[in-house]
């Protein structure tokens, strides 16, 4: 085996470096989140899977705390960090309430690869399917999260420009910010999940018919993660727009709107 970490410490250094430098302090701020959510992972939950507590319930607890946390540290308290944090955990919510019915559906087992067999032969026993409800909301929280404050972000504009923000304004202006974000979000998370499974594809296509590799099981769970994702990110839109127009309607902008005089109202 060869020392492999040397390289990463300095690639890790040269990645927080380019945030420090095109964030300042908001770059300090982003890499405290990405900190704490590292450290909520590994320090929390895979010691809970381990020790046997319910993966689901704390799946839930994981991703609510890593969107709140993260919104809280970079954007501060306002109501647009409370619309991105209400939208990202709703499309959360839809992708694993989605999970938990396909997984009935598609009589799913949770074996996927040797790695399966070896967690079954833990002193502590876990629940593989729960596993895969785990790995599907863990690896969508940040592109749903990412989305969610794109479209709270646009329309707290939006509804800052207006000498008075009604629903079905800003609404409709979060349905249009939102249609043009679905296209490269849900291509990002489909290719993520495609180019981290890239070699087990290529091995299985070459051995074996399209029709045969797309009924197995480690293939099924990864097109599941896709698509359970994507729809999350999907219904993060109009969550998220209409949480941001009951948050911003009616807000009395008159005294920040220049009228045609060129003088304040106020």
């Amino acid at each position: 085996e060869y020392s492999r970490t040397s390289g990463l410490i300095v690639l890790g250094i040269i990645f927080l470096g380019l945030i420090l430098l095109f964030g300042r302090k908001k770059g300090i701020k982003t890499i405290i989140s990405l900190i704490i959510t590292v450290l909520s992972i590994f320090l929390v939950y895979i010691p809970a899977i381990l020790g046997g507590q319910n993966i689901y319930v704390w799946t839930i607890i994981t991703c609510t705390f890593i969107t709140i946390s993260t919104v809280l540290l970079v954007y501060g308290y306002s109501r647009k960090t409370l619309t991105t944090a209400l939208g990202c955990i709703g499309g959360v919510l839809v992708a694993g309430i989605l999970t938990l019915i396909m997984d009935g559906v598609l009589n799913l087992t949770g074996i996927t690869d040797e790695n399966s067999t070896y967690l079954q032969q833990l002193q502590s026993p876990i629940d593989l399917k729960a596993i895969i409800f785990g790995g599907i909301l863990i690896g969508a929280v940040g592109a749903i999260m990412d989305v969610s404050i794109d479209i709270a972000s646009s329309l707290h504009e939006v509804a800052s420009k207006l000498d008075k923000p009604d629903f079905k304004t800003i609404v409709k202006s979060g349905f249009n910010i939102g249609k043009d974000i679905m296209g490269t979000m849900t291509n990002t998370l489909i290719l993520a999940y495609i180019g981290g499974s890239l070699s087990t594809v290529l091995l299985l296509t070459a051995n074996h018919p399209l029709n045969y590799v797309f009924n197995m099981e480690m293939i099924i769970v990864e097109i599941l993660q896709a698509l359970a994702g994507s729809i999350g990110i999907l219904t993060t839109i109009p969550l998220t727009s209409i949480i941001a127009a009951s948050l911003y309607k009616h807000e009395d902008n008159n005294k920040y709107v220049y009228k045609y005089k060129g003088n304040r109202t106020n």
